[in-house]
């Protein structure tokens, strides 16, 4: 099982999958122009997610939290049970600051955890 952090927005998606020996990383570009085929989308980042612990999805937009309903009502319960947090955070972020506010949010994620 590993962590994993995704920020999405209606036409990219980056996932981090974090385990001892690293981060490996996966970008996945919307096949459509329009908008019209956001779950198809998110299925196919959805698919990337396997046996995930937990999961911290982040994005400038609604495309996170549309993302989180698709996979608590899409066959993806397990992926919806691993949503430990939804943030919102900028267009365009470089990946260094992708994995920054990740780091950030898992260490203060287990910090709090561990005190309850």
């Amino acid at each position: 099982m590993s962590n994993y952090a995704v920020w999405i927005d209606h036409k990219h998606a980056y996932v981090f999958k974090f385990e001892a020996e690293g981060v490996e990383e996966l970008q996945l570009k919307s096949k459509d122009e329009h908008h019209g085929q956001d779950e198809k989308f998110y299925h196919e980042v959805a698919k990337q997610l396997t046996n995930p612990e937990e999961l911290m999805l982040m994005g400038p937009g609604v495309a996170k939290d549309q993302f989180k309903h698709h996979c608590e009502n899409h066959h993806h319960s397990q992926l919806a049970k691993a949503i430990v947090g939804v943030t919102t955070m900028e267009s365009h972020p470089t990946k260094a600051m992708m994995l920054k506010k990740a780091n950030e949010f898992f260490k203060n994620y287990h910090k709090w955890v561990k005190n309850y």
